[in-house]
């Protein structure tokens, strides 16, 4: 009985296993390459405009992704999915690396997506079905947690790995006029390490065992019913949501960079600062499920995160900027772990991975329409522009959510969408 009470709701061996996995993943994924992946791309010599287009590849092969695995999920379960994509996003690191060209980096971030789009459209199903019933909003907020947390680790590695590189292989990393840790070698060798590092996630899904009734979904066929345009309807706020994160997240180390002037290891450290607030601040979800419930609940914390991106983009100081992207990054973040479920248990199981498929395409949508136009914004308007424009995306998204989903029922089939 003490263990009992000691042991946090709603989390089991499985999905003990399964935040492992994850804290893995977001090391390599997201935690490194957020700080390099960039400064890589300066180093070899692209502009602002081909970054971004770099930056929205991705998201076209999310969207070839979507529906197809989603119908895949319910044959070959969601783990096995998980699995393969895992190996697939480790491959394409070592891409990037080892052979820089124009083309070859435009393959490897298009398989990037395609590869992290399966994982992710796998994740939300399998982690229903690991969860106890209840429990939903608690672990998909320790889910947040670790990865954000994870991710953090990430960027302070990624922010002192090139100068390690650089000190271990000087011969490869010195080229006039360019210091060390700047060069394409250490950038490039710190991506292969990020993809190594994912590689190793995928240890523990191999401890969730094959698929079994445990962990699939349950489902072997989908209803040739589907409800497409309701689903489309409920996904809406998943397309804000992805622009506003496009024309954000994958250009914050440019921004400090270039506004404030400051190193690749003070951008690490700013950037972990962030990921530690989007994995802390979601804890007091499961309080403002209970409060307001999940839909006025993002509707107040994305409301929050529009009025943080303003002082972003006219903070005067580094110290405001930190201050103000620790808010805002942190309060959008609550929108995944309280949205999820919210959409889930509006749904009947039976159309969790075809919902998961239909968000994750409008998601995809949203990011690579931001993505691509981000980088000639930076140039024509500068990045304050952004950030109002960032601003009103994601009011808009609070809004969004509070009106579909102000009146829901339960995850007894009905889709709970307004009269």
């Amino acid at each position: 009985m003490q263990t009992a009470r000691l042991s946090l709701p709603g989390v089991n061996r499985q999905v003990t296993l399964f935040l492992i996995y994850s804290a893995l993943f977001h090391i390599g994924f997201l935690g490194i390459p957020d700080v390099i992946l960039n400064f890589y791309f300066v180093s070899l010599g692209y502009s602002p405009e081909t970054i971004g287009l770099l930056q929205s590849l991705p998201r076209v092969g999310g969207l070839l992704t979507g529906l197809p695995v989603g119908l895949l999920a319910n044959r070959i379960g969601a783990r096995r999915i998980i699995s393969y994509s895992t190996l697939g996003v480790a491959s394409t690191f070592a891409l990037l690396a080892i052979w820089p060209t124009l083309p070859m980096l435009g393959l490897s971030r298009f398989l990037l997506g395609f590869f992290y789009g399966a994982n992710q459209i796998a994740t939300v199903p399998l982690m229903v079905t690991l969860t106890d019933r209840g429990h939903g909003t608690h672990v998909f907020s320790y889910h947040n947690v670790v990865s954000m947390g994870a991710t953090a680790a990430g960027s302070v590695i990624g922010g002192f790995l090139p100068q390690v590189i650089a000190g271990l292989f000087p011969d490869y990393t010195r080229i006039e006029g360019l210091p060390g840790p700047q060069t394409p070698f250490a950038y490039g060798a710190a991506l292969v390490f990020a993809g190594l590092v994912v590689l190793s996630s995928a240890i523990p899904l191999h401890w969730l065992g094959f698929p079994t009734a445990a962990l699939r979904t349950g489902i072997r066929s989908v209803s040739a019913n589907v409800p497409w345009t309701q689903l489309m309807i409920l996904s809406v706020p998943l397309l804000l949501f992805g622009v506003s994160g496009g024309l954000t997240f994958p250009f914050y180390n440019l921004f400090f960079r270039t506004t404030f002037r400051v190193s690749d290891e003070t951008v690490g450290t700013i950037l972990s600062i962030g990921w530690l607030a989007m994995g802390l601040v979601p804890l007091a979800n499961p309080w403002w499920d209970r409060r307001f419930g999940r839909a006025w609940a993002l509707g107040i914390t994305l409301s929050i995160a529009a009025l943080a991106f303003l002082g972003l983009g006219f903070a005067p100081t580094l110290g405001l900027s930190v201050a103000a992207y620790a808010v805002a990054a942190s309060t959008r973040n609550t929108m995944q772990p309280l949205f999820q479920p919210l959409l889930m248990d509006s749904l009947p199981p039976e159309l969790h991975n075809i919902a998961s498929s239909v968000g994750l395409v409008l998601w995809n949508i949203g990011w690579f329409a931001a993505t691509a136009i981000s980088g000639t914004w930076q140039v024509a308007f500068g990045f304050r522009f952004i950030m109002l424009v960032v601003a009103g995306c994601v009011f808009a998204n609070a809004i969004s959510v509070v009106f579909i989903f102000r009146r829901r029922v339960g995850r007894q089939g009905k889709v709970g969408l307004i009269s």
